[in-house]
């Protein structure tokens, strides 16, 4: 999941596109002067508090690797472009993954697996999980061409995983066969083909 933060970051900048709350706020200000309502929002605030979110988790953890003590958050600027912040958020996270065994016997281990992989009290707090749960950049499930193995039907369903790091799931929907983990790449070869995608 933490190798998942940079391109969720750029798909949450994606979605808060600086250039629709510019085009938004114009419309609004003429819209106002003939008696419509102007006081939307442009982006969704918890778009913008993931997005800070997910850059203050690296940039902390940067920060506690390197020795120093992690004052305050990080916000996305709003003029980060999207390839310009997944290519800081990938130097970020390099840093991380190189210095992860290191980390993992420190103390400090406890909170940052928790912020990636916990599940907040609150509706109002986040982590890694809950927010590639919410903004999902996962594929649609869909079904295979080639038929299951048991019962001969073209009615296998390719569920590909909810989060990174979890398994793809094949499982015929007539005879309910469920394909074991594929842990050579069989299962993906064997219904690499597509029908069409599943409902």
């Amino acid at each position: 999941m933490l190798e998942a933060v940079p391109d969720m970051l750029g798909h949450l900048r994606g979605l808060t596109n600086p250039l629709r709350g510019t085009d938004y706020a114009a419309k609004a200000d003429r819209g106002s002067q003939r008696g419509n309502p102007a006081g939307r929002a442009p982006v969704p605030a918890d778009l913008l508090d993931a997005a800070d979110y997910l850059l203050t988790l690296l940039w902390s953890t940067v920060e506690v690797i390197e020795g120093r003590m992690p004052q305050g958050r990080m916000q996305v600027p709003v003029e980060a472009g999207v390839p310009g912040l997944v290519a800081y958020a990938r130097d970020l996270l390099a840093v991380i993954l190189d210095r992860l065994p290191w980390l993992s016997g420190q103390p400090e281990i406890v909170p940052l697996v928790d912020a990636v992989v916990g599940r907040p009290a609150s509706s109002a707090e986040w982590t890694v999980r809950t927010i590639l749960e919410r903004w999902s950049v996962a594929e649609e499930p869909w079904w295979a061409a080639q038929p299951c193995p048991l019962c001969g039907a073209r009615s296998v369903k390719v569920t590909p995983p909810p989060a990174p790091g979890d398994e793809v799931t094949y499982e015929c929907k007539l005879c309910e066969w469920h394909a074991p983990e594929d842990v050579d790449g069989f299962w993906a070869e064997a219904f690499s083909r597509r029908e069409r995608r599943a409902a």
